[in-house]
């Protein structure tokens, strides 16, 4: 327990002062990606305390004529990492009464820049497809409720729980190891069982 909250409140302090700049590098990634999906291009993406401003432009055929669409949008990097410095802490709390591999641990890592990437991923498409939809009219339903689904799944079910999906996952790993370890030492005796009967 103590081990918990003094990793708690190290990892909270550093996250401070780390989570605008992991916010603005996941940005760069997840917003070009938006753009690629939705057609348009990302005209700048900016750094503020708590926000990063982020602008999308292109061309647009509405029933005017051709257009410029201009999408201004600001993803704040705290609604999908505020549960990092516990997640953190939670694995550090736990390491002691498991043994994970350190491979398991860079699957953790990899899992939660998914889920972040995704989450601006998501967020961004979502905002986009709206702003086209209303200027160039037309849209598909089909594409719209997934990108809701996704988009509601992963506010409200991946982000809120992610320090519980992540003590799971590397349960379930941990598991899988020990009766991986488990199969090999029944396998290594009965190898052993059948020399010593042969030697006889």
């Amino acid at each position: 327990m103590l081990t918990f909250l003094v990793v708690y409140i190290f990892s909270l302090i550093l996250w401070i002062q780390v989570k605008p700049y992991y916010g603005y590098v996941l940005t760069q990634v997840g917003t070009r990606l938006a753009a690629w999906s939705t057609g348009l291009r990302v005209r700048s993406i900016g750094l503020e305390e708590g926000e990063i401003p982020v602008c999308f432009a292109g061309p647009v055929l509405t029933e005017k004529g051709l257009g410029e669409l201009i999408v201004d949008l600001k993803i704040v990097v705290s609604h999908f990492t505020y549960n990092v410095p516990l997640t953190i802490a939670l694995v550090t709390g736990l390491s002691p009464f498991f043994k994970w591999r350190k491979r398991y641990l860079a699957e953790i890592v990899l899992l939660l820049l998914f889920v972040h990437l995704l989450y601006i991923y998501l967020f961004c498409t979502l905002q986009v497809f709206y702003s086209l939809w209303q200027s160039a009219g037309g849209h598909s339903d089909s594409v719209q409720l997934f990108l809701e689904f996704m988009w509601t799944f992963t506010q409200n079910l991946v982000i809120p729980f992610e320090p519980f999906l992540v003590a799971v996952y590397l349960w379930l790993r941990g598991k899988e190891h020990s009766g991986s370890d488990k199969k090999q030492r029944f396998e290594s005796r009965k190898k052993k069982g059948k020399k010593s009967k042969k030697g006889r």
